[in-house]
């Protein structure tokens, strides 16, 4: 029981020290407008550009951890990652920054798979939802850390400066992480070591609650990405805080979801174990109410407004663990790898629509309450739609 626990801490330093590079980018923004001399709109695909890379290659990271295993496949999108960031510290235009951000993000995608993979591997299924809640709070707080670090040494030493540190902490977490991996061994061996996947392998694709739940995965996708392009400047631009203040209230937001993500994997552990999608029902009812709280009665007191980050991140971040716990359990220990997959791929779509969704409602309306009453909406939307297909989803997992 020690080993499992003491590998998930090693899986959760992973997953935030890559969180510490990729997450980095969101608090850069304000430093990154400056320097890159962007508009609003540009802004949008910034972050999209680290997810096209999962887009791509989610579901193929999947079945590499399924037949790999999970230490190559995770190493491996770590250092892919960090090359990418250490590349984009020295991008001459702001073009050649996003290819660099893709180059990251192609990295990014192969490590959710790989955790997802390992946590199926080390915990019986009353233990899930705990341990992917831990693992996915490493997401949350490596966003803290950026957000409160790296704005400090843009300010100090460039947006440069910055980059190059969210590579180099990547970079510093594959050189303590491989040699405790190594507990973690291979993939199961009754399975023949080949990527080449068979139809019962894509017989998920068929069923229509696993289809919903994907797309649910998808609007959630959008809501997170929008909060992570736009708080940053929404707090500059909207409420008057400086970049560092912004930095502030990102890792408010970081925070949020790091509790709600601990939280929620323990309760849908203890309570309605059956019926996880509950779970994700409630993130999307918070992240409604303080979308509209943002569209209607913005707060520019400190205390205030960081609550409201706080709350936003719960809403924004806090279902994350749940659902990759949900979409794990569909999988089966043969298609863990695979089904993971699917889950980010879904996500990631909604990542790469969602900037560009609320930027162009914002440039045309030129006011930010337009774009956050129309994700209170899709919050909405998801809220009611879990709670009517969740049943069936459910039973996916039995």
């Amino acid at each position: 029981m020690a080993t499992r626990w003491f590998l998930l801490a090693i899986l959760t330093g992973s997953y935030g020290a890559g969180a510490f590079g990729m997450l980095g980018i969101s608090p850069l923004s304000p430093s990154l407008v400056a320097g890159f001399g962007l508009t609003r709109l540009q802004v949008a695909l910034m972050v999209p550009s680290i997810y096209l890379g999962g887009l791509l290659f989610s579901l193929p990271a999947g079945r590499l951890a399924d037949r790999v295993g999970v230490r190559p496949s995770l190493l491996g999108g770590l250092v892919v990652g960090a090359a990418g960031l250490a590349a984009g510290a020295t991008a001459p235009t702001f073009p050649a920054f996003l290819f660099c951000l893709f180059v990251a993000g192609s990295g990014w995608s192969v490590v959710n798979p790989a955790l997802g993979k390992a946590i199926m591997d080390l915990f019986p299924a009353p233990e899930r939802g705990m341990a992917m809640g831990i693992k996915q709070m490493g997401l949350t707080l490596g966003g803290i850390a950026s957000a409160l670090v790296l704005p400090r040494v843009a300010a100090t030493l460039g947006w440069r400066a910055a980059v190059a540190l969210s590579g180099a902490v990547v970079a510093l977490a594959v050189s303590f992480i491989w040699r405790p991996l190594g507990g973690l061994g291979r993939g199961a061996p009754a399975v023949a070591p080949t990527l080449v996947a068979t139809p019962s392998d894509w017989s998920w694709a068929r069923r229509p609650p696993i289809l919903a739940f994907f797309a649910s995965g998808l609007i959630l996708g959008m809501v997170q990405a929008a909060v992570l392009s736009y708080l940053p400047l929404y707090t500059v631009q909207a409420l008057g805080f400086d970049a560092i203040g912004a930095g502030l209230l990102v890792a408010c937001s970081q925070a949020g979801g790091a509790v709600s993500r601990l939280a929620l994997g323990v309760a849908s552990d203890r309570w309605l174990a059956e019926r996880r999608s509950v779970w994700l029902a409630l993130t999307g009812c918070v992240g409604a109410a303080t979308f509209a709280g943002y569209a209607f009665w913005p707060v520019s007191a400190p205390l205030g407004a960081g609550a409201l980050a706080f709350a936003t991140g719960v809403g924004a971040y806090g279902w994350v663990g749940v659902f990759f716990v949900i979409s794990a359990e569909l999988g089966g220990v043969r298609r863990v790898g695979l089904l993971s997959g699917a889950a980010f791929a879904s996500i990631v779509v909604g990542l790469l629509i969602g900037p560009a969704v609320f930027g162009v409602l914002l440039d045309h309306w030129d006011s930010y309450a337009v774009p956050w009453v129309v994700f209170a909406a899709l919050a909405t939307l998801v809220t009611t739609a879990t709670l009517l297909a969740g049943p069936a989803i459910d039973r996916e997992r039995r």
